[in-house]
């Protein structure tokens, strides 16, 4: 410990006597984007966003983007002295006037336009602030504090026991809960809105810079010339001497183990934990601030200089100063026994350390005039000797790299490598093999420019301005552009892994993997590399090293997937354009312009993280904090403009993000904007997915949005759904005049075809009735010419009354079955007077059958009967003709059965072509044909059968007609 207190000790005091690192830091000034030079203080919010209070303003710096504030942004003054993240979300703001503001979701409240901040009493100035476990927030003046509560309530402390409140120093948040709070000499325990005393110290110099609190460590400074630090939870305290008070500006506690002195000459450092760990930041500069990021990011705020990031405390960079004030690159390293050859532009060569880095001295050998890109390549003939290469010569160096022992001159070295025992050298016009022990030419084996050089056994693989060749043991020259696009640019570097994978890095093209005349892989940017172009390539045991002009990416090219890892200024690099690399197990040495950079590669990844943050939603020419963005969104407003960040400091802004809109589309994009615009989407419900990854790789997790896109009048349910309900109440009225003026006209036919069927018949009737009035007439003539009147008279009156019925019953579609019996007896008794009582007939009606019950159609037996008196009983030679009718029931049809015993139709059809007759008898054609009428017509149809009656000899016996009418 007494080791320990010493350094802390003479830490302000002798700081020439301590070993000072060079770091690297990425500064970030008004020029960027600052809204001043000049910071006071920052803070870190809830969401991972840095503030920086300035004298012009107020900054909120994501680590790509500034957003800066203003009194036109409703700041009460552009000059902020204190800064505070609170877990809530808000921002608290100190000006440098007797005001308090906190930004919260986008908006900067003020006592003007905030309820809460209007009960606030602020009579000084707030110079700290301390939030505690339950999330109350104490304000400090240097006399007063304010307490305000999550529910809004505000407390103000003026006095303890009864006294009111001395200087106070510092307020800072309990673990335990409540706060504490240094007043005057006092340590105060202020909890559930009461003070309890702690512990008195001696604390002689008061003021709020010379005091600082964090995880139970409490630095403070005992009087002018001490400074002291309490460990609250054993009350162990250390004092020690203190002597640049005129240059003090600031103490703070990081972590409770790092106490950091801020002032005019830098930051100093110190881990309680680690003796010998002082490190001396930004020597010269006004530090006013000191701040740990949640990634572990150091942070330093100046006085006129900006802020700047610390990028890496395992990263050593070495810079070369020359006495001639000129350009002096690091161009080119070599390991050299337990030293680092490091050699420059202007023909320098330095010794580090291979196992710490550190700069042991510059090599008395030097060169005259400056020498651009000077090569160190060592021997492969087992002396371990240097050799070094320039634009003019080349030469073997002493074993004490002091002075030479060979040269080769007149030669612009632009390559070179080992061949066996001898070198190949690249120049402008050709590749020359070289003797390695006498410096001498043996051959030319190329006779053009080349760019890189690489020599494996027989083969030689020549880089040049057009492309890769390969020459054979015969000097065959072989093109390998001709195979791959990417070799026929030009060549940066070559070298080979363990696998026999020749790695070819391009100037544009990126790099290539080539194996057994293949192409294996072909990394760009799109892979991961920094960088298309490649500068330098090294190989070391599984590990590819490629430097570009933007970065080194080591490649593990052994591993599936090839992963890819990339260090640039962000992480501590002096220069992101490398010159040369060289790796020795985890030690790298990488020279750039800037000098050589040092790291050991399993310490310089340290913490790295991803977050991804909404920053805010523009919906129609509106703009919403991402909490308060609506939900649902009118489809007139249907203009969505998304804007987000990835939060990662280590990437410098290296930070590439992939998206998809669920419900537009499911593929995942990618894109390095940090803005999404969906100018007029379908109605409908979508999620966004938002996902930020670092240039580690490291992926944030996936951000997902909802929102919903109000559907138009005519998208909607219950439009469509009355839409439809209308159509089919339009179609359904519209079918139904079609149905009703098809049914309509359907009848209209109907009704005409009936007419037409009913005339027909009509025409049919009219068609018999002649034909009976003709035979009728035949009789009466008969009576006549025989001068029977009485007999005449009696004809004629059957006859008329049968003219009547026929008249009568020609006007109906059906009469009554009685009518039609009445009628054919009526006509029977005609006819067999006529015929002298040629034949006899009978009528037999079923019992229960009331003829005057049924209809049929009328006059439709008549022709039947008629035949049979006409042609069957009027050829018989005897007068025992009998004509029987039988009416039945059967089977739900009215049946008649009109019988005769006359000739048969075989006879009768004999009879007739003997002997025809003038008038040919229509009245069964006709009749057939209304009965086919009729059935067109009803669904219950009229059947007829008509028999020949013989006996077992086949002598006709008759005829029998059956006709079967629907009951009616």
């Amino acid at each position: 410990m007494n080791c320990r207190l010493l350094l802390v000790l003479f830490l302000p005091i002798t700081p020439l006597f301590l070993y000072s690192q060079e770091f690297s830091y990425s500064r970030y000034d008004s020029r960027d984007g600052l809204a001043g030079s000049t910071v006071y203080c920052m803070t870190q919010d809830a969401e991972g966003f840095l503030w920086f209070g300035t004298e012009t303003g107020l900054t909120r710096f994501d680590g790509t983007h500034y957003k800066n504030f203003t009194l036109e942004d409703g700041l009460p003054d552009n000059e902020i002295i204190q800064l505070f993240g609170d877990s809530k979300g808000r921002v608290w703001i100190s000006p440098f006037r007797r005001a308090v503001a906190f930004y919260y979701k986008g908006k900067i409240h003020t006592s003007e336009n905030d309820s809460l901040l209007k009960k606030l009493n602020i009579q000084d100035n707030i110079v700290r602030y301390a939030e505690d476990s339950a999330g109350n927030v104490l304000l400090q003046e240097v006399t007063r504090l304010h307490l305000i509560t999550p529910a809004g309530d505000i407390y103000t402390f003026t006095s303890f026991a009864g006294q009111p409140l001395g200087y106070i120093s510092l307020v800072a948040g309990r673990k335990e809960g409540g706060f504490w709070v240094l007043q005057d000499n006092h340590l105060l325990i202020l909890e559930q809105n009461r003070f309890t005393f702690y512990k008195t110290i001696v604390y002689n110099v008061k003021h709020f810079n010379y005091a600082a609190y964090s995880n139970g460590t409490l630095l403070f400074r005992r009087n002018e010339n001490e400074l002291s630090y309490l460990t609250l939870n054993d009350n162990r305290l250390l004092n020690y001497p203190y002597s640049v008070k005129y240059k003090h500006i600031n103490f703070d506690v990081i972590d409770g183990q790092y106490l950091v002195t801020c002032t005019r000459l830098g930051a100093w450092v110190y881990n309680i934990n680690n003796p010998n760990s002082v490190l001396h930041h930004l020597p010269g500069i006004t530090v006013s601030n000191v701040f740990k990021d949640r990634s572990g990011n150091w942070w330093f705020c100046t006085l006129g200089n900006g802020v700047y990031r610390l990028n890496s405390t395992e990263v050593k960079n070495i810079h070369f100063k020359s006495d001639r004030q000129q350009d002096n690159q690091a161009v080119s390293v070599l390991q050299y026994k337990n030293w680092m050859l490091a050699a420059t532009t202007q023909g320098e060569m330095y010794k580090l350390s291979a196992e710490t880095g550190k700069q042991e001295g510059r090599i008395p050998f030097h060169l005259k005039g400056p020498v651009p890109d000077p090569l160190l390549i060592k021997s492969t003939l087992g002396d371990d000797r240097v050799y070094l290469a320039t634009k003019h010569y080349i030469i073997k160096l002493t074993e004490d790299l002091t002075s030479f022992t060979h040269l080769l001159n007149f030669i612009s070295v632009k390559a070179l490598c080992t061949y066996g025992k001898t070198f190949l050298i690249a120049t402008e016009k050709n590749v020359l093999q070289v003797d390695q022990e006498r410096l001498q030419i043996l051959d030319t084996v190329w006779r053009e420019r080349a760019t890189s050089l690489f020599a494996d056994k027989d083969s030689i693989y020549i880089g040049t301005l057009n492309g890769l060749y390969k020459l054979t043991p015969g000097k065959q020259a072989l093109y390998l552009g001709s195979e791959v696009r990417a070799l026929s640019g030009r060549i940066a570097d070559i070298c080979k892994d363990d696998n026999q994978v020749l790695w070819v890095g391009t100037a544009g093209d990126g790099l290539i993997a080539w194996k057994n005349n293949q192409l294996i892989k072909h990394f760009t940017r799109k892979d991961g590399l920094s960088s298309n172009i490649c500068r330098r390539l090294f190989y070391e045991h599984g590990k590819l090293w490629v430097g570009t002009e933007k970065g080194l990416n080591k490649i593990r090219v052994l591993l599936p997937g090839y992963p890819i890892e990339k260090y640039t200024t962000s992480d501590g690099l002096s220069s992101d354009i490398i010159n040369a690399v060289y790796a020795n197990s985890r030690k790298v040495f990488v020279a750039t312009p800037e000098g050589v950079t040092f790291f050991d590669e399993e310490k310089i990844g340290g913490q790295s993280r991803c977050d991804l943050r909404v920053i805010d939603v523009t919906i129609g020419n509106k703009t919403f904090h991402p909490s308060e963005a609506p939900v649902s969104i009118p489809h007139a407003e249907n203009n969505i403009q998304l804007n987000y960040v990835g939060i990662s400091y280590k990437s410098g802004g290296d930070i590439r993000y992939r998206y998809r809109l669920l419900g537009l589309d499911s593929t995942w994009h990618d894109t390095r904007e940090t803005f999404l615009n969906y100018p007029a989407l379908p109605s409908g419900d979508y999620k966004l997915q938002l996902q930020a990854t670092n240039k580690f790789d490291i992926s944030s997790p996936v951000v997902t949005t909802g929102f919903t896109i109000e559907k138009l009048l005519y998208e909607e349910s219950w439009f469509k759904v009355l839409i439809s309900l209308l159509f089919l109440a339009v179609t359904g009225v519209i079918v139904l005049l079609i149905v009703r003026r098809i049914r309509k006209r359907e009848q209209e036919k109907t009704a005409t075809s009936k007419r037409i069927n009913e005339l027909e018949q009509l025409s049919r009737k009219a068609q018999m009735n002649p034909h009976f009035i003709f035979n009728s007439l035949n009789s009466i003539q008969q009576y006549v010419m025989e001068a029977d009147l009485a007999g005449a008279n009696k004809f004629i009156a059957g006859f008329s009354r049968l003219i009547r019925q026929t008249l009568d019953f020609s006007s109906k579609p059906e009469i009554g079955l009685d009518e039609e019996l009445d009628y054919l007896t009526n006509y029977l008794e005609i006819e067999k007077t006529r015929l002298e009582d040629a034949f006899s007939w009978v009528v037999n009606i079923e019992k229960g059958v009331d003829p005057a019950v049924y209809y049929i159609p009328p006059m439709i037996l008549q022709p039947f009967v008629e035949n049979s008196v006409r042609h069957g009983l009027r050829f018989r030679r005897d007068k025992n003709g009998v004509v029987t009718i039988t009416v039945k029931r059967e089977h739900g049809h009215l049946v008649c059965i009109l019988e005769d015993n006359g000739i048969g139709r075989k006879a009768a059809m004999q009879y007739k072509s003997i002997s025809p007759i003038n008038y040919q008898s229509k009245g069964l054609s006709l009749t057939a044909d209304r009965i086919e009428m009729f059935n067109r017509e009803h669904e219950q149809k009229i059947y007829m059968q008509i028999d020949d009656l013989e006996d077992n000899f086949h002598n006709s016996l008759g005829t029998r007609v059956t006709i079967y009418f629907p009951v009616i």
